[in-house]
C-alpha cells in the first residue's frame, strides 16, 4: 500500500486530464430531478450540484443525557491543592517508594531470570500492586527476590522466543503490497500475536489465500473490520454528485491533530474551500463508514459510522482529526480521479460541524449546574444561549465555548459518589 497526501501517481490520468478539470465521461446527459434536492444547492449545466454557502449546524436545544457518574479521578487530580492532587495520583499508581521498588525488581528479574521472566503490570484491584508474570513457578520465583505482599506473581503458558519469531514473520508480511495490516503486536502474557486489519474477515482471508498465508495458528488473534456501510442514506441523492469517495479500509488508528476548514460541493465534486467558500483545488475524501444524506433541516450532510455524534453539513465550517493517508491504489481514489480529475486529495475522514465539535461535554455542564445550583437542563440552556451570543459576535466556536463554560466552574467536589441532582 502506498500512502500519499497530495500527489498524482496515476501517470496515465495525469497525462490526459488537466489539473482541476473534470473528465467529460463523468458528466451525465441529465440530472435526476426526482431525487431529493438539498437546501442551498444549485444545478449546474452538467446536471450535478454545487453547494457553497449554508447556515452552520446549531447546537442542539435539547440537552444530552445527564451523566449518572462523575469522572472522580479527573476531578481529584485536577482540583484541590498540589498535595491533594499528588495523593490522588499515588492512590491510583502507588507512592514513590512502591514505584521505585517495582522498577528495581523488574531490572533484577530481567537480568537474573531472563529465560523465565515475561513481564510486569500494575494492578489496582483490590489495591495497587505489581503483578509479575513468569513462564515457570511464578510465586516461588518471585519469593526469591521479595516477600512484600504488594507484589505478586503468576505463571503463564507462553514461549517468548517462538512468539517473537511469529511476530517477525507477520511484520515481514505486513510490509507486502496489499497486505492490509494496520497494527501488529505481541501479547506475551496471552501468548498471542495481535493483528488488526482494515478489511472484513472474508476479504482478508481471500488475500491470505492468494498469498499462501496460514491463518490457522491458534496464537494469531485477528481484529477484522465490520462490513462497510452504504455510502448514501438515500441512494437517490447519489445522482447529484460525481463520486463520494471513502476509505476502502478501516483505519486501525486515527491521528488527532486538529484540522479545520470548509468542504463544498462544486459541480458534483467535493473540495476544500477558501475563506470565501470558493473551491481552492483540493479534492476531498471521507472515512470508510461515513454516510451522506439529508439532515433534519434539509441540508446535505455527512455522518460518522455511529450515525450520531459526528455530523457535518456540506458548506459549513468543520473540524476533523488527522492527518489521514490517501491510498492512490485504492478503488475509491481511482474512481475519484476518473470523476473529478487529478488535483491533490485531502482525506478528512470523519468531519464534524465546528459548532458541534465545540459543544461542551456533559460532565462540564453537570459541573456548571452544581456550581450555579441549577438543574442540568437549565445549565445546558444557559450555556447554549451564551455560546450562541458569542458566535453572533464573530467568535470562533471553541473561543465562544470557553468564554461560557470550563471543565471546572467553581464546584470543588472531589468525592467518588454523585451527589443528589443540583437545583432541586
Amino acid at each position: 500500500m502506498r500512502l500519499v497526501f497530495a500527489s498524482c501517481l496515476l501517470l496515465s490520468a495525469c497525462a490526459t486530464v488537466p489539473d482541476g478539470a473534470v473528465p467529460e465521461a463523468a458528466i451525465p446527459p441529465t440530472a435526476n430531478l426526482a431525487s431529493p434536492m438539498p437546501k442551498g444547492a444549485r444545478v449546474e449545466p452538467s446536471g450535478y450540484l454545487t453547494i457553497r454557502d449554508v447556515p452552520p449546524t446549531d447546537i442542539p436545544v435539547e440537552a444530552p443525557p445527564r451523566p449518572d457518574t462523575l469522572d472522580s479521578f479527573a476531578r481529584k487530580t485536577g482540583l484541590g491543592t498540589p498535595e491533594e492532587q499528588a495523593r490522588a495520583w499515588e492512590a491510583a499508581n502507588g507512592d514513590a517508594a512502591f514505584q521505585h521498588e517495582l522498577q528495581r525488581l523488574r531490572g533484577v528479574l530481567e537480568q537474573q531470570e531472563a529465560d523465565n521472566f515475561v513481564s510486569v503490570r500494575l494492578v489496582r484491584d483490590p489495591q495497587v500492586s505489581g503483578e509479575f508474570a513468569f513462564r515457570r513457578d511464578g510465586p516461588a520465583t518471585l519469593a526469591k527476590y521479595t516477600t512484600d505482599p504488594v507484589f505478586r506473581a503468576v505463571t503463564v503458558d507462553t514461549d517468548p522466543v517462538a512468539l517473537a519469531e511469529l511476530r517477525a514473520l507477520w511484520e515481514e508480511r505486513m510490509r507486502e503490497r496489499d497486505a492490509a495490516i494496520g497494527l501488529l503486536g505481541a501479547n506475551e502474557r496471552e501468548n498471542t500475536v495481535e493483528i488488526s486489519t482494515g478489511l472484513t474477515e472474508p476479504d482478508f482471508r481471500s488475500i491470505a489465500r492468494s498469498k499462501g498465508w496460514d491463518l490457522a495458528d491458534s496464537r494469531l488473534d485477528f481484529t477484522f473490520a465490520q462490513p462497510r456501510r452504504p455510502a448514501f442514506v438515500d441512494p437517490a441523492i447519489a445522482s447529484h454528485m460525481r463520486f463520494f469517495a471513502r476509505e476502502n479500509e478501516a483505519a486501525s488508528i486515527r491521528l488527532t491533530a486538529l484540522g479545520q476548514g470548509t468542504v463544498v460541493l462544486q459541480d458534483g465534486c467535493f473540495r476544500l474551500a477558501d475563506e470565501g467558500n470558493r473551491p481552492r483545488g483540493q479534492l476531498v475524501m471521507f472515512g470508510r463508514d461515513s454516510q451522506l444524506g439529508i439532515d433534519s433541516e434539509g441540508y446535505l450532510a455527512v455522518s460518522d459510522s455511529g450515525g450520531g455524534e459526528r455530523r457535518y453539513r456540506i458548506g459549513e465550517p468543520g473540524a476533523w482529526g488527522g492527518p489521514n493517508g490517501v491510498d492512490e491504489d485504492s478503488e475509491d481514489v481511482r474512481r475519484l480521479r476518473e470523476a473529478c480529475g487529478n488535483d491533490p486529495i485531502v482525506n478528512i475522514a470523519e468531519p464534524q460541524s465546528q459548532r458541534l465539535f465545540a459543544s461542551p461535554d456533559p460532565q462540564w455542564v453537570l459541573d456548571y449546574a452544581y456550581t450555579k445550583d441549577i438543574t442540568y437542563e437549565k445549565a445546558w440552556e444557559r450555556v447554549r444561549r451564551c455560546i450562541s451570543a458569542q458566535l453572533d459576535r464573530g467568535r470562533s466556536a471553541l473561543d465562544a465555548r470557553d468564554r461560557c463554560i470550563r471543565q471546572y466552574n467553581g464546584w470543588e467536589y472531589t468525592g467518588d459518589d454523585l451527589p443528589p441532582p443540583p437545583g432541586q
